[in-house]
This record gives structure tokens, C-alpha cells and sequence, in this order.
């Protein structure tokens, strides 16, 4: 197994909360890991938009049941 990606804590949650939710998405190696647990969710947490920032890289923000957003950054 790949070491876990960086996660960042911008939404200043709980170390607790943030503990938590960083050990799920910092294994998560593709857009698509990230869109079967999304969507597992029920209900299931639906990207809002897919923000362009260059011709290569996008940002795909989702609504987060915390009260927060996560935003995944694809290239």
C-alpha cells in the first residue's frame, strides 16, 4: 500500500473529527476512491461542481455532512 497523501485541516476542525476524516481521504488514490465513498454516504455527498484552474487541473468541491466542504484537486 501507497503512503497516504497529504490532508490539510483549513476548516480548523477538531483534532478528533479531523483525525478521522484525514485517515480516510489520505488513502484515497483516485477521484474515483473518492467518489465510491462520497456516494456510499447516505445520503450521498454530491460533488457541487468541477472548477477548472489550468487546462490540466480541476477542483471538485463537495458538501461534507460536518457542516464543512471537502475539496479534492484532480490534475
Amino acid at each position: 500500500m501507497s503512503d497516504p497523501f497529504p490532508v490539510e485541516n483549513r476548516a480548523n476542525l477538531s483534532p478528533e473529527t479531523f483525525e478521522e476524516l484525514a485517515g480516510i481521504v489520505s488513502r484515497q488514490t483516485s477521484i474515483k476512491h473518492a467518489l465510491d465513498w462520497l456516494l456510499a454516504m447516505s445520503p450521498p455527498a454530491v460533488p457541487v461542481d468541477a472548477i477548472a484552474q489550468d487546462e490540466f487541473s480541476h477542483d471538485i468541491p463537495f458538501p461534507y455532512p460536518a457542516g464543512c466542504w471537502l475539496v479534492y484537486e484532480c490534475t
